[in-house]
């Protein structure tokens, strides 16, 4: 049926879907908005909408917050027609000639508004001035390496391996958004029909047992990409040969401090064998060398590397990767061109939304100019043959992008893969299933998936070269030699069998920011400053996929204490060595703050020169999604118990004319309860659990009780909704967290009865004997990690905190175990003594307090630890 085009759905065009997912975003940061409107500081932003383009200060996270508080409105995306204001602190010239329309501002004219309480006039906070026939691009200095504050946008706006990753990212989360839409009706499966019909040649192109298999898969590769990309805007060098790189030529001198002889000699002693454990982070690092690779190169030929050729260069031998100071020897006719991101992204969004909407939903995102197709359902709707559909996406892919592509088609992924090679440049190829014994027999072994250098280098070993030789060998062979995982995989990739599925739901297993070029500081306070912004930028990349983190690996390269100072390429990495430290996290984050509280902890501890850092990396593992919602920090600490008996906690205030207030709150055993997290039962008013408690009379009597442990905190009635831990209240009911809400509020209106006291009032809690076995059920070094969580992940100390670390230090003393109770205090200290924070040091003298009460009454003594921090 023909698609009604009166009755749109968001997907007709990339314009439409991207307008339903910006509109969803603005809503999201409406309701945000709406929900902390009590939070609300000023309205100095109102009617102003901003678009964050790339690396800022402040972060685009402070950006977000201090518009979302003063009145204003974040995009995540620019919206032409509706972003008032786009916030930069330097751009491309390739992008600032395409924005030149907009207000392009720096973001100090947000942070100076703010600080002068009112709204500055943004015309002298412009990054570029646009006059009459003479445009004047107002550029910052360009920063030299990362010891100046723009030095990282600088980095990843120019980063073709930042672009790359970043856009396969995009694309892949493109695929998952659009497939939840669930669209039926693809009108180019329409215009396929109507092509086969007038064009079909029979028996030529179509043959009926072409279509037998279950799965057939196409892989798109577009050809050349950065160049032909590039040529679009350069149709005048199309046929020349031309290479995309950074260089625009070679150097005219030599620079100062480079021993390029040393360097070289370094990086091939390595690669022969005399340094093996660095052989795969190098290769991850691509700074391995290759023994032809920098052949002939003197003292001022370019150290760039060549990012994509076109045909014409290859033809003469210049291969994706070689130096431009070797290419421009092989080829002095070659032509440089620079990187045009713009282009990349307005081409790889064409193929893949062209794709999605108007064939099919069934793709897998590989990269920026690749993807991988189920066409099996397109076959049999359009009763296409693969090579007709081939030809027909190619001539459309072309002339919407006007751009080149190749197309392989197999029955499995492995195969289609193996197709495009074949079909390359500009071609199709159907790689049937009664030639893929013939087919496989010549495919070089490092083509196999799974093959890298290592592996290929064993298999060489052997006298196996190609996947013929390879089937040669037996699975049980195979096995032995290389174990049963990896045999059993070349056993069956050499045959042309692949079990593997087209990845549909992208889910990112980590994410990382990395730099290794500009790595130059001169002291400490540099690599923390450069350290804090990349954590930013992790932040920044977690919050894009909204998702957190529990392991954060710092990866480090540091100059070998034999290579030159200098590197051979300007800026370059040189040769180094490689440290990668991980920490875990005992609850996941995207907080940049405490990111960069363990990276400096483990920098700290490695305890290296920074003048020597050449490289600086920052990943988190262990993602999770935000989205699911669990217990919080305390209910996390409290579900490692192996039972949940009653508490009866007895709460009391003491206000100035002695009158006392006692409450109490209960909670059902675990085994009552419906879920793990629901430690309140629903039925009841929350105030239920805190009913008034009549058998208590005085102060003195509870302390008298022989089965009670006194630890003094603050009284419910005197607790405010700022000292509440949020973790708490988002782990509980939405109902229950509204009437609690509401419960506390009620109570900060409360006349003087309860807030004429200034002082800190002094409230009491006495535990059961059942109660006070809670503290049992988790372990010591359980509670350590708790700790050190609590300390590295709050800004500051919450009072339901202090009071929960408490009751365990003195359940440990009523109980005899003193020296746990020493070795946790001892920890406390050396964890906050490091804070700048006072709060934090109030916080482990109230704790100590209450310890040292209960050590006097009990042992008549006071506990021998530290009172003072120096």
């Amino acid at each position: 049926m023909k698609r009604n085009r009166k009755n749109t759905n968001g997907f007709e065009k990339w314009g439409g879907y991207m307008e339903a997912k910006k509109t969803k975003l603005e809503q999201q940061f409406t309701e945000k908005a709406t929900d902390d409107s009590n939070h609300v500081k000023s309205q100095i932003f109102k009617g102003i909408s901003i678009f964050v383009n790339g690396y800022t200060l402040p972060s685009a996270n402070e950006l977000k917050r201090i518009m979302m508080e003063n009145g204003g409105v974040y995009h995540h995306y620019h919206r032409p027609n509706i972003t008032t204001h786009i916030i930069a602190s330097n751009l491309p010239t390739a992008k600032l000639k395409l924005l030149k329309q907009f207000k392009i501002v720096k973001p100090e004219w947000i942070s100076d508004s703010l600080k002068d309480g009112k709204l500055l006039n943004y015309e002298n906070y412009l990054l570029f001035i646009d006059k009459p026939n003479q445009p004047k691009i107002d550029f910052p200095v360009r920063a030299k390496n990362a010891s100046e504050p723009t030095f990282l946008s600088e980095f990843y706006n120019n980063s073709r391996l930042h672009l790359i990753s970043t856009m396969a990212t995009t694309f892949k989360r493109l695929v998952n958004d659009t497939r939840k839409q669930n669209q039926t009706d693809y009108p180019g499966r329409q215009r396929l029909k109507n092509w086969i019909e007038q064009n079909r040649v029979k028996n030529m192109l179509f043959n009926d047992s072409e279509l037998d298999n279950d799965k057939i898969i196409m892989h798109i590769d577009m050809d050349c990409f950065f160049v032909s990309a590039g040529l679009v805007e350069r149709p005048e060098l199309r046929g020349l040969p031309v290479a995309v790189t950074h260089a625009k030529g070679n150097l005219s001198k030599q620079r100062e401090g480079v021993d390029r002889g040393t360097e070289f000699n370094l990086y091939v002693k390595r690669w022969r064998g005399d340094d093996d454990e660095n052989d795969e982070e190098e290769e991850a690092h691509e700074i391995r060398p290759r023994s032809t690779k920098r052949d002939g190169i003197n003292e001022t030929d370019s150290m760039a590397e060549i990012a994509c050729c076109s045909y014409e260069a290859r033809k003469v031998g210049i291969k994706n990767g070689m130096l431009v100071g070797r290419a421009l020897k092989m080829c002095p006719t070659l032509k440089l061109i620079p990187y045009n991101f713009e282009q990349y992204k307005k081409v790889a969004h064409t193929l893949y939304t062209h794709i999605l909407n108007d064939y099919t939903l069934d793709v897998e995102a590989v990269s920026c100019d690749e993807l991988y197709l189920d066409c099996s359902h397109i076959l049999e709707t359009t009763k296409a043959s693969p090579i007709e559909l081939a030809m027909f996406l190619r001539n459309e892919i072309k002339e919407k992008t006007q751009c080149p592509c190749s197309t392989g088609i197999g029955s499995n992924y492995l195969l289609a893969r193996l197709a495009t090679k074949k079909a390359k440049p500009d071609g199709q190829f159907y790689l049937e299933p009664g030639i893929v014994m013939d087919f496989m027999k010549n495919i070089d072994i490092l083509d196999v998936p799974g093959v890298g250098r290592t592996l290929g280098h064993k298999l060489s070993t052997l006298g196996i070269s190609t996947c013929g030789e390879l089937s040669a060998l037996s699975l049980q062979t195979l096995q032995s030699e290389f174990g049963n995982k990896t045999g059993l995989s070349l056993y069956k990739h050499c045959r042309g069998e692949d079990d593997r599925k087209l990845n549909y739901d992208y889910k990112p297993k980590s994410v990382s920011a990395d730099v290794n070029y500009g790595i130059r500081f001169q002291n400490k306070e540099e690599s923390d400053n450069f350290v804090r912004q990349l954590c930013n930028e992790v932040e920044k990349r977690l919050d894009d996929i909204e998702m957190n983190g529990k392991t954060v690996t710092l990866k480090l390269m540091i100059r070998n204490a034999e290579a030159p100072k200098e590197s051979a390429k300007f800026l370059g990495h040189g040769f180094c060595d490689n440290i990668t430290k991980s920490s875990s996290l005992t609850k996941s984050t995207s907080n940049s703050r405490i990111i960069f509280q363990v990276v400096n902890k483990i920098m700290n501890q490695l305890d290296i020169d920074p003048t020597e850092l050449r490289g600086i990396g920052i990943q988190m593992n262990k993602l999770e999604s935000r989205i699911v919602t669990g217990p919080g920090r305390i209910e996390n600490f409290i579900s490692n118990m192996k039972s949940e008996p009653k508490i009866n906690h007895t709460l009391v205030n003491e206000n100035t004319d002695n009158d006392k207030i006692i409450l109490t709150k209960v909670s059902k055993p675990k085994s009552h309860q419906s879920s793990s997290t629901e430690n309140i039962n629903k039925s009841k008013s929350v105030m239920d659990f805190f009913k008034p408690k009549e058998d208590l009379n005085s102060k003195n009597q509870l302390k008298s009780s022989n089965s009670k442990s006194i630890v003094p905190c603050q009284s419910l009635v005197n607790i405010k909704m700022s000292q509440v831990d949020p973790s708490f209240l988002d782990a509980l009911p939405a109902d229950l967290r509204l009437e609690l809400e509401n419960e506390l509020k009620s109570h900060e209106n409360l006349n003087s009865t309860f807030i004429e006291n200034q002082n800190s009032p002094i409230m009491e809690v006495t535990m059961t004997e059942e109660s006070s076995k809670l503290y049992q059920h988790v372990q010591i070094d359980k509670m350590k990690e708790f700790i050190e969580e609590w300390v590295v992940t709050e800004n500051e100390p919450k009072m339901c905190d202090n009071i929960m670390v408490s009751k365990y230090l003195c359940n440990l003393i009523s109980d005899a175990k003193t020296e746990d109770a020493y070795e946790i205090i001892r920890k406390l200290y050396r964890l906050i003594k490091n804070k700048d924070d006072l709060a934090w040091k109030q916080s482990y003298f109230d704790i100590l307090k209450n310890v040292q009460e209960i050590m006097m009454n009990l042992y008549n003594a006071k506990m021998k630890v530290e009172t003072t921090f120096k």
